[in-house]
C-alpha cells in the first residue's frame, strides 16, 4: 500500500508513522494490496485532527477525527476507515454469492421461462430424464399432466 503522510503544524514522528502503517496493514488485508492512503495531521495548540483517505479500485474511504492527542485521533480515523472497508467488502461478497433471483430452472415457471423451455434448453432436457423431483415435475408440465404451479409429491 502506498502511504503519504503530511504534518501541518507538527512533525511526523517515527511512532506516528509506525502506528499508521500498522493500521493500514489491517485495512490492506481487507481491501488488497492495490491501495493508496493519504494522511494529513493537523495540530493547533491542544487540539489535533487527522484526515485519512484510502483509495481502492472499488471505492474511496475517508475519515476525519479529532482529539486532544494526535495518536488517539489517528487510531480513531484508522478504525473508522477499517469499518468502512469491512462493510464494503461484505457487500461485495454478499452480492457475489447471492445474485439476483430468477425463476429459471425452477418448478414454478413464469412467462420468461416458457420461452426458454420452448427453445430446447439442454438443462431442462437433462432434468426431464430424471425419475424423481425436479425432473419429474418438468416432465409433467411439458406433457400437460401438471399445471405450472401445482405441487409434486416426491417419493
Amino acid at each position: 500500500m502506498d502511504l503519504e503522510i503530511t504534518g501541518r503544524g507538527t512533525q511526523v514522528t517515527v511512532s506516528l508513522r509506525q502506528q499508521a502503517e500498522e493500521g493500514l496493514s489491517r485495512i490492506e488485508k481487507v481491501l488488497g494490496p492495490k491501495c493508496t492512503a493519504k494522511i494529513v495531521l493537523h495540530t493547533e495548540k491542544q487540539h489535533s485532527e487527522v484526515e485519512l483517505t484510502v483509495r481502492n479500485t472499488m471505492n474511496d474511504f475517508a475519515s476525519h477525527s479529532s482529539a486532544k492527542e494526535l495518536t488517539i485521533a489517528l487510531k480513531d480515523a484508522l478504525d473508522k476507515v477499517e469499518l468502512q472497508a469491512v462493510k464494503a467488502r461484505k457487500k461485495v461478497v454478499s452480492t457475489r454469492h447471492h445474485p439476483g433471483n430468477s425463476a429459471e430452472g425452477s418448478i414454478r415457471l413464469q412467462d420468461e421461462d416458457v420461452d426458454i423451455r420452448e427453445q430446447g434448453n439442454p438443462e431442462s432436457e437433462r432434468l426431464q430424464h430424471a425419475k424423481t423431483g425436479t425432473g419429474k415435475a418438468i416432465a409433467g408440465v411439458d406433457d400437460g399432466e401438471l399445471h405450472a404451479e401445482q405441487d409434486v409429491a416426491t417419493s
